[in-house]
């Protein structure tokens, strides 16, 4: 799998450019890559499933999705996606930021629409499928947006803004819905996920103990384990060691750089445990797998 872009959890980088913050990355699984680790961004992400089917895992709920299923990201909500049964599946991820949806100049768009959904007053259904009511329109919008970004012709980026419009008016008009107050326990949860996962972000570079992340979140090193098992669904090793190999896939596929460097970028300064998790995750070792995706594109 290749991606067009690559993202980080906070992710931090441009979606598309200042100009239009717009981009649709395409995503092939289990090509050399089968999980993407929890993540979130400032941006929305509306994901259409061409074919197969995957495990999108979206505010710490896990969903199980297939061909022509529609996913609704929204902003700041912590994501990640792994393949299922290694079945080949394809999707296209729609990632915007609404600053090229609303005005410098407070309107009705803003104040009755944009600023509620943003301020998590509107429940939004995560998944879509093509037995929902209303789903042939909506689907029609996302396919346009993906192939107006894809062909890039005259005047796309009015009809890009247009198509966006489009697909929120059938978004309030029959999927959204304005929800009651919500127990802070699971925004508390979240809340302390975002932390632990921005500072593996920040500081996955160099050897990160247990004791310091549960210190990030004031928790105890025994139930900072058996709460980050319970809602990553996995143990923090593997999340870090996880976290780690999707950035040196990244940097070997698009750097020259020696494995022992790439390990040591990671954070992994034993190039023998570097190669042994690699390839336990992939079924090849780091060079392997930088010759055979290189072969091919």
């Amino acid at each position: 799998m290749y991606h067009d872009d690559v993202q980080s959890l906070k992710e931090t980088g441009q979606k598309g450019d200042f100009l239009l913050p717009f981009v649709v990355v395409n995503t092939i699984m289990p090509d050399f890559y089968t999980t993407y680790p929890m993540h979130w961004h400032d941006e929305m992400e509306i994901v259409y499933v061409e074919s197969g089917e995957y495990e999108e895992i979206v505010d710490l709920e896990s969903y199980h999705v297939k061909a022509g299923d529609i996913i609704l990201v929204s902003p700041c909500s912590i994501h990640s996606f792994r393949s299922f049964e290694d079945k080949t599946t394809i999707f296209r991820s729609i990632i915007f930021n609404f600053n090229m949806l609303t005005s410098n100049n407070t309107d009705a768009c803003s104040i009755k629409y944009f600023t509620p959904f943003l301020d998590d007053l509107y429940i939004n259904p995560v998944v879509i499928s093509a037995d929902a009511p209303h789903y042939d329109h909506l689907k029609k919008t996302v396919k346009n947006l993906i192939e107006l970004y894809k062909q890039k012709g005259d005047f796309y980026e009015i009809k890009i803004k247009a198509e966006l419009y489009d697909l929120f008016y059938q978004l309030y008009k029959h999927f959204f819905v304005l929800q009651s107050h919500e127990s802070s326990m699971k925004d508390n949860t979240t809340r302390n996920i975002k932390i632990i996962l921005d500072y593996i972000d920040t500081n996955y570079m160099r050897p990160i103990t247990i004791d310091e992340l549960a210190a990030t979140v004031d928790l105890s090193k025994h139930y900072f384990m058996r709460f980050f098992k319970k809602y990553m669904g996995m143990t923090c090793i593997e999340y870090i060691n996880d976290y780690r190999l999707n950035v040196a896939t990244n940097l070997l596929l698009t750097t020259s750089m020696q494995i022992t460097e790439v390990a040591e970028s990671i954070g992994i300064s034993n190039l023998s445990y570097f190669n042994r998790i690699f390839k336990k995750k992939y079924h090849m070792t780091p060079k392997e797998y930088r010759y055979n995706v290189d072969n091919r594109r």
